[in-house]
C-alpha cells in the first residue's frame, strides 16, 4: 500500500483537504515515532514550524486521523500552567489507527498511549443522559496510568505534584 492509499491520508483528503507538504512530512514523522510525540518534537523531525505543525494537527485531531493526549508528566511549576496545573502545551500526538470512536489510555512511564473501546462507558454516558436530561454532543476520554509492560518490568514512576500559585510564592 503507497503512501496516498493509507486510511490516515485517504481521510485526508476525504475530508476535502489536500496533502500539502506539511502535513505529508508531519504524516511521515508521526507514522515513523515509536511513541506519542509532542509538538515541538513532531516539527523538529518533519522540519517544519512549530506554528505550522500545531495548525496540521489541530486538522489531524478534528478529523480524527491523530490522537491528541495530555502528556501525564508535563506537570510542573505553576506558571504558565492552565487553572488545573497542566501546561497547555503539554499534549502529545499520534496516529490513530482505530477507526471510528475511541478513548486513549497513556502509560505515564513509557508514554506509549493506547487506543481503547468500552461499551460499558459509552452505556454509562448514555445512561448519565437519560438521568440528567443533558445531551452529550462529544466526549474524550484519557486515562493514565502505567502500561503493562511497564508493570512488568517494574517500572512505575512517582506521580507529578502541581504546583499551586501560593505554594510557588512561598
Amino acid at each position: 500500500m503507497g503512501e496516498a492509499e493509507t486510511p490516515q491520508l485517504r481521510a485526508v483528503s476525504e475530508a476535502g483537504y489536500k496533502l500539502t507538504g506539511p502535513r505529508k512530512r508531519i504524516w511521515q514523522a508521526m507514522r515513523a515515532a515509536h511513541e506519542p510525540l509532542t509538538a515541538q518534537e513532531i516539527a523538529a523531525r518533519a522540519a517544519t514550524s512549530v506554528a505550522s505543525t500545531y495548525r496540521v494537527l489541530a486538522l489531524l485531531v478534528e478529523i480524527g486521523v491523530v490522537g491528541e493526549t495530555p502528556d501525564p508528566n508535563a506537570l510542573g511549576e505553576a506558571e504558565g500552567r492552565a487553572a488545573d496545573g497542566h501546561d497547555p502545551r503539554g499534549k502529545r500526538y499520534a496516529l490513530c489507527s482505530a477507526s471510528g470512536h475511541h478513548h486513549h489510555f497513556v502509560c505515564r512511564a513509557c508514554h506509549s498511549a493506547l487506543e481503547v473501546r468500552s461499551e460499558a462507558l459509552e452505556r454509562a454516558f448514555a445512561e448519565m443522559e437519560r438521568e440528567s436530561g443533558h445531551h452529550i454532543e462529544r466526549h474524550d476520554v484519557v486515562l493514565c496510568g502505567v502500561c503493562a509492560d511497564c508493570l512488568a518490568q517494574g517500572v512505575i514512576p512517582a506521580m507529578a505534584t502541581v504546583t499551586t500559585m501560593t505554594e510557588a510564592r512561598a
